[in-house]
């Protein structure tokens, strides 16, 4: 009786094998498209608060998107152009680099990066990314 039950949940785990060695995928799967999608939210949020000059709050909001989906470059775009009109320079560089070393190919990552250095002052590196820019766009 023992050896046949024994036999009986070894031929149940064996068929249920794939399916319990796919739902941890899946539920990892259903996690990130939940994380980004809350991540949007906060980039929304982000944008509503920029647009009433609430930039610290809208620093915050960028924040928490990046820590919800950090390969997010519009989050960090966002917040390295939010950042310069804190005039934290050191932060909105790094930011914004990091947006277009996380997407090279992110056209309005390299157009604000080229903004920030024009402003300044530092216009070959502006012209640049300016350059970068136009090429993403085609």
């Amino acid at each position: 009786m023992r050896r046949c039950a024994t036999l009986l949940i070894g031929a149940l785990l064996l068929l249920a094998g794939p399916a319990l060695a796919q739902a941890p995928a899946a539920t990892a799967d259903k996690v990130k498209a939940a994380q980004e999608r809350a991540a949007q939210d906060y980039i929304r949020h982000g944008l509503i608060l920029a647009t009433e000059n609430r930039h610290e709050s809208a620093a915050g909001s960028f924040r928490k998107a990046i820590e919800l989906d950090p390969g997010n470059a519009e989050a960090h775009s966002l917040l390295g152009s939010t950042l310069a009109k804190l005039g934290k320079d050191a932060e909105a560089e790094a930011a914004l680099r990091q947006a277009v070393t996380l997407r090279p190919d992110y056209a309005e990552g390299w157009h604000y990066l080229g903004i920030f250095l024009e402003e300044k002052g530092r216009k070959g590196e502006a012209e640049e990314a300016f350059a970068k820019a136009r090429r993403a766009r085609r």
